[in-house]
């Protein structure tokens, strides 16, 4: 359609301008035989053909032209999206314990295969409620100067890198199926349910500290000392479930 419109454009295009170039050269000998009124109609004629002729001749390029640019933009936008999400994956690559570089891994995952999105979500709210603990936790201390609990804040990092490295669990399995090539069913629900099922167990111990802190503190605001055998209790408790060679943030 497009062609056709562009050679009927380019033939009245033609036509006009031959027309038009008749009517500035016309001849005397023609003038008397056809008239000026004559001459004149033609001249009309010729610039209407002309215009038909330009106006086809555009309206079979341009939109030629605007979807290469369009074809031209949509690759741009698409490699530039592509070099994003390598930049991304690389990202966490280095640092996967790292809680933002999770979560913009979880997001790229959930871009990359909606059929994700269901997994993604119960990770974020796993990581929303570490997130909430350790905002209480740092509220809690800075209202009441409880700089004498400051070795508590390093037990509530580690728990976080350690909902994070089983998140990266849940990560490495869909990877299998992140290009939509395949179904929630391909994926190891073993290792996905016990990663769930462990930072489950990792929030109630940071909220049990949590407890604790708290419990210290106010005993400690009401006497000006507390015991605080029940808390480092915890936090041994705490330690030990982490074990010795627990990852740290590299």
């Amino acid at each position: 359609m497009l062609k056709a419109l562009r050679i009927l454009g380019l033939i009245l295009s033609t036509i006009g301008l031959i027309g038009v170039g008749a009517g500035f050269l016309a001849s005397s000998a023609m003038i008397v035989a056809i008239g000026v009124r004559g001459v004149s109609l033609i001249s009309a004629l010729s610039y209407l053909t002309l215009g038909v002729g330009i106006a086809s001749l555009a309206g079979g390029t341009v939109p030629l032209a605007v979807r290469a640019v369009r074809s031209q933009n949509d690759r741009k936008r698409l490699e530039d999206t592509r070099e994003a999400d390598r930049k991304q994956f690389s990202d966490y690559a280095r640092d996967s314990l790292n809680p933002a570089k999770t979560r913009a891994r979880l997001e790229q995952l959930r871009r990359n295969n909606p059929n994700l999105s269901g997994l993604v979500e119960h990770c974020l709210e796993q990581m929303d409620r570490i997130d909430t603990y350790q905002s209480r936790h740092k509220s809690l201390l800075d209202a009441n100067e409880a700089i004498y609990l400051e070795d508590t804040i390093e037990i509530i990092d580690e728990s976080e890198k350690r909902i994070c490295r089983n998140i990266r669990n849940i990560i490495n399995c869909c990877i299998l199926i992140e290009d939509g090539s395949g179904s929630l069913g391909d994926l190891d629900s073993d290792i996905i349910n016990t990663s769930f099922n462990e930072n489950e167990e990792e929030l109630k111990t940071v909220s049990t500290l949590l407890r604790y802190s708290v419990a210290y503190i106010n005993n400690y605001n009401r006497n000006g000392v507390s015991d605080r055998r029940e808390l480092d209790a915890w936090i041994q408790v705490m330690k030990a479930s982490m074990g010795g060679n627990h990852e740290k943030n590299r």
